[in-house]
């Protein structure tokens, strides 16, 4: 075996060990990636969605948030403190459930405990969509054509994975 057909084996089997270790898999010319997002990430991302449904002038609570609990198999529960119209702080929590619709990260607030604000208002439609589209964004930063296969709840994560196609 001359050098160079060597190198090409040895990158071959680096590619494999590291796409083994970092929990990828190919297969028909498709990448699965797993991304996980743990409680300070999904912070940020709430805190995102805040910021872009306040920039369409929803005028929500702002929620400063605490602690996520995380609920197998789809469901998170995001708790702190929300300032209400008049500058009030209040204990409250919101339930934020993970699903996948047409390859697209569909995010959904099911139940909402912050008093004067209602699960129903366009208010939270704005919140639902916005943070679609925070996780849609992140999605996008793996690669063009990147669709979302699946979200779960796993243990104290939210656990994304992306199947991206691979260009020859």
């Amino acid at each position: 075996m001359n050098r160079k057909n060597w190198m090409i084996l040895m990158g071959a089997v680096i590619l494999l060990l590291v796409s083994l270790a970092c929990n990828l898999s190919l297969q028909n010319g498709k990448l699965t990636v797993p991304i996980t997002l743990r409680e300070e990430t999904l912070k940020q991302i709430i805190t995102a969605a805040q910021s872009a449904a306040a920039s369409q002038g929803e005028r929500l609570p702002l929620i400063e948030v605490e602690d996520i609990e995380f609920i197998e198999p789809d469901k998170i529960v995001a708790r702190g403190q929300y300032q209400v119209l008049g500058g009030q702080r209040l204990n409250g929590q919101v339930e934020l459930k993970f699903s996948v619709v047409n390859d697209q990260p569909k995010v959904e607030v099911t139940a909402i405990n912050i008093p004067g604000v209602d699960l129903a208002s366009d208010a939270i439609k704005k919140v639902n969509e916005a943070l679609s589209g925070v996780i849609q964004d992140q999605v996008k930063e793996a690669g063009d054509g990147a669709v979302v296969k699946s979200m779960t709840v796993e243990g104290d994560a939210l656990k994304i994975v992306v199947e991206v196609t691979v260009r020859r």
